[in-house]
């Protein structure tokens, strides 16, 4: 892959990964390519990429590497996705409307994610090397076995994207396109709701709710069990930043943050 790096016009941003915008003759695309230290399995994504081929949720895809992760997409110019768009209700009627079409995908080949085990392996790798926690990260932990039995006979399971943050999100033309599947798998779908209501206020967390369900039967239920998902996408990213905080080369203080999670989550937990 090292002749496309002559076509690279500038580096983007990423966590995870290293990307670049390409101008691959005549064509502007994006190339990902996942950091060394990364551990995650490509094969899961190769296959959602495939089904998504079929679906206009993504931008094309030229390129992927089930082993290695390298992906070359086309680029979507002029795509990026403001806070203050993210906030708005034609916004957000576009967004459910994809969220919808990409629950609706067959899964039967989807390995499962489960963000409660994943949560827990993440704090039992951190235990196991003596990292040192600011808070009794055995609480948060109890609080998250209870959420995992209140709901686990109230599953809604579907292809999830499970990373939905703003940086995954592209709008243009009115149409929200998802990128960066590497954490997708059959999930909750509460879980990619609860992702794109972190930052949502209680009016637009409803509105959310009901352009998605496109009903109000049950809406108080749907409120609760997003606010409870809402702390198990918390405690995931936070239990995630803790351990990219052992590797992390950038400036950014990813212990920090995770404990800033955890701040956020103590008014929550279960006396």
């Amino acid at each position: 892959m090292d002749f496309l790096y002559k076509h690279v016009i500038k580096k983007l941003g990423g966590l995870n990964n290293k990307n670049y915008l390409l101008n691959y003759y005549g064509t502007h695309c994006v190339l990902r390519v996942p950091e060394s230290s990364s551990n995650l399995s490509f094969k899961n994504e190769h296959i959602i990429l495939n089904l998504l081929k079929k679906t206009s949720l993504c931008p094309e895809v030229i390129y992927h590497n089930s082993l290695s992760g390298i992906l070359l997409t086309k680029y979507l110019s002029f795509s990026n996705l403001s806070f203050e768009t993210f906030k708005s209700n034609s916004f957000l009627s576009s967004l459910t409307y994809s969220l919808n079409n990409l629950h609706s995908l067959s899964f039967e080949e989807v390995e499962v994610f489960n963000p409660f085990n994943q949560i827990r392996f993440n704090i039992n790798y951190l235990k196991d090397i003596s990292f040192e926690f600011h808070h009794n990260i055995d609480l948060y932990i109890t609080h998250l076995d209870a959420l995992e039995q209140k709901y686990i006979d109230k599953q809604n399971l579907a292809l999830c994207h499970n990373d939905l943050n703003t940086s995954n999100i592209l709008f243009k033309n009115n149409t929200v396109y998802f990128i960066d599947f590497e954490f997708s798998g059959v999930c909750d779908i509460f879980f990619d709701l609860a992702t794109l209501s972190w930052f949502l206020d209680e009016h637009e967390r409803t509105f959310l709710l009901k352009s998605y369900f496109k009903t109000d039967k049950d809406l108080s239920f749907k409120k609760a069990k997003l606010n409870d998902y809402l702390f198990v996408v918390k405690l995931w990213n936070a239990s995630w930043s803790f351990k990219k905080s052992l590797t992390a080369t950038s400036d950014y203080d990813y212990k920090m943050g995770g404990n800033l999670i955890l701040d956020s989550l103590f008014s929550q937990l279960e006396t």
